[in-house]
Order: structure tokens, then sequence, then C-alpha cells
């Protein structure tokens, strides 16, 4: 037999109301209603309660309940943090993007301000065929003077 406790007193009186208890419980929640007269009492006023609403009539929900309803879960979990990801994603990808054309404006600057230095380099060092420019051959440890020309800037 169940004995019932004050933690399962709203449980079996929920059951009871429900008609949902099976034989043992029906007969401790019997033995709990005869040795405890809050719980009768309190037992019965939900009864009472019960009867009250049953009598109700039923009525018929607006045509655009459901949409009210539906569009107060979203918000909802807007506010709630639930959407983190739909609001941080376009923040992640500008920061890549941000990241990137700085990264590519910083190329594109260090080519525009020494692109002689990569030219006079190809040209000091031999490659394959292609003779040193013609230089100074009686003065090997003289520095060459070699001048590049830049495209006037448009």
């Amino acid at each position: 037999m169940v004995t019932p406790s004050e933690s399962n007193a709203a449980e079996l009186m929920s059951a009871a109301l429900d008609e949902q208890l099976a034989p043992e419980e029906e007969e401790a929640f019997a033995a709990m209603l005869a040795a405890s007269p809050e719980a009768r009492e309190e037992f019965e006023q939900l009864q009472d309660m019960l009867k009250l609403v049953k009598g109700l009539p039923e009525v018929e929900a607006p045509p655009d309940f459901f949409e009210k309803v539906a569009k107060k879960i979203r918000r909802r979990k807007l506010m709630r943090g639930e959407t983190f990801l739909l609001v941080s994603l376009p923040f992640q990808v500008l920061s890549v993007m941000i990241v990137l054309a700085i990264a590519v404006t910083y190329m594109m600057l260090q080519l525009e301000r020494d692109p002689a230095s990569k030219l006079v380099r190809d040209a000091a060092t031999p490659s394959d065929g292609v003779s040193e420019p013609a230089g100074d051959e009686d003065a090997p440890d003289k520095p060459r003077d070699e001048t590049v020309t830049r495209p006037p800037a448009e």
C-alpha cells in the first residue's frame, strides 16, 4: 500500500480529480482524506472549482488568435536570446569582410609604395640567359647608379 506524503498529496488530488488513480492509490488517498481534515477540505474546494469550470460555456477563439500567439512566442524567443545566432552571424561575416578589406588595402599600398625595388632586385639578379645590365666594369666595388622612372600617378 502506498502511503501518501505531503510531497505527493497534490499529485494524488490531481489524479483523483482526473479519475486516474490506481486501486492501491485510491485506498491511500481515501486514508489520507480520512486522516487529514485540511486535505479533505482542500480536495472539496478543488472539486467545487472543477465543477464551476466544467459548467462554463465553450468559447470559440477569434480567427487571428493562433497567429497572434505565434507572433508573441517568436518575440519572446527573440527577447530571451534564443535567436542569438541570427543576430550574431551578420556581425561575424561583417568582421571577416573588414579584416579582408584591411589586408587587401595593406597589400595594395605596399605594392604602390615599393614596385621599383622589386624591379631593381629583378634586374640585379641574373636569371636564365639574361645578362646583367651594362655598368662600369672597371670598378666592381663601386655601387651602380640605377634609376627607375615611375609612371605618373593618375
